[in-house]
């Protein structure tokens, strides 16, 4: 994959110096805001290939759909399968709206406040959380607040009966290792009817996470290897999408340079405290950028 360019700090200087004199270099900001585009759209695409299991095609960009991934999405809650409502509000959603809801805008699980800080998490009840034991303890918690109405609501279980379990397993692509023919899930086993292998379920779904898969695109006919296309997307990979999908959607409405200013000025506004997102966005280490943020906020 041939993924864009980050924008280099100096001309985003530029921009900021020319705004403080009340100019807007209208070429400048159509080369910065269109480079960040492009980021964004890259960022975007490595985010649903890990969320949804569908992987651009490195030659002609045809959407692939993996076929391991729907193994693993049960537990998480992401089936579509597995909507409910909220309690209180009875809005529709899925429980992993409530955890990715929290890890863009983090809340106290008590008084379910809004948490600032950095590194450090801080709410006016007077708690305080390290960023990283937060996102652990949002992944792990079976009571989260709602990312609608903020009140807490309990993760749900969904039983399914043991019939269909067979019948959608024998039908999302399980593969046997032995002879690469289909093969059921039967009471926390794989078993092949063809040629008799069986392994415990756990084991077979830890082995398919480090497994090669081999992705064929049905446009071109091109094949490429998942580990493969996974190492060129290494620098695009974040649990935060958000801000890079929404300059996606915004940034073609843009036809004014002051408008175009604005949309640039919101997007590094957006990720500016972020950690590590603002350096998949713009060139350098994560200190000297987070230095150049800093001082355009100041100037605000």
């Amino acid at each position: 994959m041939q993924w864009s360019p980050r924008v280099k700090p100096i001309k985003i200087r530029r921009l900021y110096r020319a705004a403080r004199l009340g100019l807007h270099d209208d070429d400048l900001l159509q080369i910065v805001g269109w480079e960040l585009y492009g980021r964004c759209v890259d960022i975007a695409t490595v985010a649903d290939a890990y969320r949804d299991g569908v992987v651009p095609c490195p030659q002609c960009h045809t959407k692939v759909k993996r076929r391991i991934d729907p193994l693993f999405r049960g537990s998480d809650g992401g089936s579509r399968e597995n909507w409910f409502h909220c309690p209180h509000c009875t809005q529709r959603m899925l429980w992993r709206d409530c955890r990715e809801s929290l890890r863009e805008t983090p809340r106290c699980f008590d008084c379910h406040s809004l948490l600032a800080g950095t590194d450090e998490l801080q709410c006016r009840c007077g708690k305080i959380w390290d960023r990283k034991a937060y996102r652990r303890s949002v992944r792990t918690r079976v009571r989260l607040p709602c990312p609608h109405c903020g009140l807490t609501i309990r993760k749900p279980v969904f039983k399914t009966p043991r019939a269909s379990v067979r019948h959608r397993h024998s039908h999302a692509g399980v593969e046997c290792p032995k002879c690469h023919e289909s093969a059921l899930h039967v009471r926390g086993n794989i078993e092949c009817p063809t040629c008799g292998y069986k392994r415990r379920w756990r084991d077979y779904r830890k082995s398919l996470k480090k497994r090669d898969e081999r992705l064929e695109c049905t446009r071109c006919g091109h094949t490429f290897r998942w580990q493969a296309w996974r190492q060129t997307a290494k620098s695009l990979i974040t649990g935060n999408p958000k801000p890079a999908r929404e300059f996606v959607e915004r940034w073609p409405q843009c036809h004014t340079p002051q408008v175009r200013m604005i949309q640039i000025d919101r997007l590094l506004q957006s990720i500016h405290g972020r950690g590590a997102l603002a350096p998949l966005f713009i060139e350098g280490d994560a200190q000297s950028i987070r230095r150049m943020l800093d001082e355009f906020a100041s100037q605000v």
